[in-house]
């Protein structure tokens, strides 16, 4: 399927890790010209010198720093038609322990730093048909006991893509949100050795196994592309049938 990608302009965030790096190379692979963000413009991963991904450095938990993405990703570009927000991170914690700092630090990491993101980058959507996927977790349909702080982010997130593609439809911008399960990343694996990965699939994913980031790449792709023409306000599980709400 040709999703009509050639040209497509599209910044990434969180792009240097995990499943935004894959989206990255996805979206690069099919004909767009992407920009991915990461806290360090040095970071380890597969963006950046020699993968003709460049990676700009960011730190979103300010306005400023949303604002100055935006604008140094435009300017790269030479405008911007999609956006995708990866980045993000468990956060841990019981509520009867939690402390402020680290609810914050939850709230600023996951579900803040995406919605300046949008901000700034809505006039420049305008200008295009645009698209914005976020990325979200399973936990914010089914939160996990003891990740009380990235729970309520998470699921903060969700709620944020639905105003959002309320809000932005009648400028053609479409807003979805994309929730992976247990896909392969740095963070997965030390949480889960490959005994732990083993126990935890046969137990909760009927598919048996942990899925890799490259597999939820291209229906990523698909929602962000102006393919996409009638999607928006969803949410769409990768999963391997994990999931149990309806």
């Amino acid at each position: 399927m040709d999703l009509g990608l050639d040209g497509w302009r599209v910044l990434v965030t969180g792009g240097t890790s995990g499943v935004g790096q894959a989206v990255a190379a996805e979206l690069a692979a099919e004909g767009a010209a992407v920009a991915a963000a990461g806290r360090s413009a040095s970071a380890d991963s597969g963006s950046g010198p020699g993968t003709g991904i460049p990676v700009i450095g960011a730190d979103l938990t300010t306005p400023e720093g949303a604002e100055a993405l935006i604008a140094e990703a435009v300017d790269l570009l030479g405008g911007l038609d999609g956006l995708v927000l990866g980045a993000g991170g468990a956060v841990e914690g019981a509520l009867e322990e939690v402390d402020d700092a680290t609810l914050q630090y939850a709230l600023e990491l996951n579900l803040l730093a995406s919605a300046r993101a949008i901000r700034a980058a809505v006039p420049a959507l305008r200008h295009s048909p645009g698209r914005i996927l976020l990325l979200t977790a399973r936990s914010a349909s089914e939160p996990r006991a003891g990740h009380g702080p990235s729970n309520m982010a998470k699921a903060g997130l969700a709620a944020l893509g639905k105003t959002a593609s309320r809000e932005f439809a009648s400028d053609g911008i479409l807003v979805n949100c994309l929730a992976p399960g247990r896909l392969r990343s740095r963070q997965v694996d030390r949480a889960f050795d490959p005994e732990a990965r083993e126990r935890f699939a046969s137990a909760h994913i009927p598919l048996g196994r942990f899925g890799d980031p490259e597999e939820a790449a291209p229906v990523a792709a698909l929602l962000i592309s102006p393919r996409n023409t009638y999607i928006t306000g969803e949410t769409v599980h990768v999963d391997g049938g994990m999931g149990q709400s309806l």
